[in-house]
């Protein structure tokens, strides 16, 4: 063996510690400054080619739960009893006529106040129309 091929073994060794040391430490490894955006082509990796062990104390294997199906009927019924009480209570809450009561309008106008009120507008126009003609003379 040439000392060439000593030192990439050794070189070998050290990045397969340090990638070791990095995983058990959680912390992420000093790496090259990286650029801003999305990298090339050919630097990203497959998410198939990465696989890291991760040990079985560290992360629990989560238990799938599954529901039966006396289990899924109990729920149904229960949520549409719950569904029935609360349109019920909303029911309740709800007056029968959801229009306010009309107010009476006891605002009418007499006929001798239109007429009075009709009288006062031909008068008023009939004086306008007369200060417009006057000038123009």
């Amino acid at each position: 063996m040439t000392v060439s091929d000593i030192l990439a073994t050794i070189d070998r060794d050290i990045a397969q510690l340090r990638r070791a040391r990095t995983l058990l430490g959680g912390s992420t490894a000093a790496t090259a400054k990286k650029s801003p955006g999305r990298p090339k082509r050919a630097a990203r990796i497959p998410k198939k080619a990465v696989s890291i062990a991760v040990p079985a104390a560290a992360k629990p294997a989560k238990k799938k739960r599954n529901l039966l199906p006396e289990g899924r009927k109990r729920f149904v019924a229960a949520m549409k009893r719950r569904w029935a009480a609360k349109k019920e209570a909303a029911e309740a809450d709800v007056p029968a006529t959801t229009k306010p009561a009309k107010k009476a309008n006891n605002r009418h106008i007499s006929p001798e106040g239109r007429k009075r009120i009709a009288e006062a507008v031909k008068l008023r126009r009939g004086a306008q129309k007369a200060a417009v003609a006057a000038p123009a003379k």
